[in-house]
Order: structure tokens, then sequence, then C-alpha cells
């Protein structure tokens, strides 16, 4: 099982929905993926495989991280952006 963490400034809208998104991607495409949110300040103890953000947050996340993969999401609502940036991460 792989183990995402969604993360926005604050922890709750933008990551909630962004959850409920990637939740419905890895269902559809049958993926082993335990996903939960916090705010961006949460991250620093989260110990698992990546992390999903949108693409803003993302940059700024890139620039301080550098232990593990960080994925950047344009549009929240698009299943098929979030499974085409997802998919390589779930295929390793």
């Amino acid at each position: 099982m792989k183990k995402a963490i969604i993360t926005c400034r604050a922890g709750m809208g933008t990551s909630t929905m962004l959850t409920v998104q990637v939740r419905n991607v890895a269902k559809k495409k049958k993926w082993d993926l335990d996903v939960s949110h916090t705010s961006i300040d949460g991250i620093g103890s989260f110990n698992g495989d990546f992390i999903i953000a949108l693409s803003d947050v993302a940059d700024d996340l890139r620039a301080k991280e550098k232990k593990i993969p960080i994925v950047g999401i344009k549009n929240m609502m698009d299943q098929n952006e979030i499974e085409a940036k997802l998919a390589p991460l779930m295929n390793e």
C-alpha cells in the first residue's frame, strides 16, 4: 500500500476537495492508496510515499523538501490530470 498526504496552506478546503478527487481516482484505478490531508505545516511528521498539492503549493514545497516526491496538480477537478500524475508513482 502506498501512502500519500494532500496539503494546502490551511489544510481545510482545498486539501479536503483534492483528497476526495484523489480517492475517486484511486478507487476507479483500483490503486491501493491511503490518503490523508493536512495543512502545509503538518507535513513535517509525514512518513509516506509522496505529497500531493496544488501546483503553487507544490512549487513552494519542492524548494524546501528534497526527500520525498511532490506531485503538483493544476486543476483539482480534472481526474485525468490526477490519474496521469499519480500513475507513475503508483506503478513503481
